[in-house]
């Protein structure tokens, strides 16, 4: 077989596993709203259930390792979230809680339809 025929034969198979990336692609961004005030809802919820929320923080440090040329040691900077407990209003979290409901009420119609219009942009 030709180099240009084995090419030709192989150009379908790729466009059709972009084709599926795509689709992918287009359902993730779809449903990213929802997902997120789910996370949100979630969150709030177990913070009322313990009684206290948790606040995070990204710290940098410093951490010594080998350099990558292998001759002595080097600083990079790394990072860690260091959690603590704040104090959370029961009733302001409750408020919160039924404002993201009604969000996600508003946001899975327009979720619904995202998807729709991902599957007739990417049949199959």
């Amino acid at each position: 077989m030709r180099p240009r025929a084995g090419l030709v034969l192989l150009v379908p198979l790729l466009l059709g596993a972009c084709a599926g990336a795509g689709r992918d692609q287009c359902m993730r961004a779809a449903v990213a709203e929802v997902r997120t005030i789910d996370a949100l809802i979630a969150e709030t919820e177990a913070g009322l259930a313990r009684g206290y929320g948790i606040d995070r923080q990204t710290v940098p440090y410093l951490e010594r390792r080998r350099c990558g040329d292998g001759g002595g040691s080097c600083l990079y900077t790394e990072t860690e979230i260091v959690e603590t407990p704040k104090t959370i209003d029961p009733a302001s979290e409750s408020r919160r809680i039924a404002l993201l409901q009604d969000r996600r009420a508003a946001a899975v119609p327009r979720a619904l339809d995202h998807i729709a219009a991902c599957k007739a942009r990417y049949p199959g």
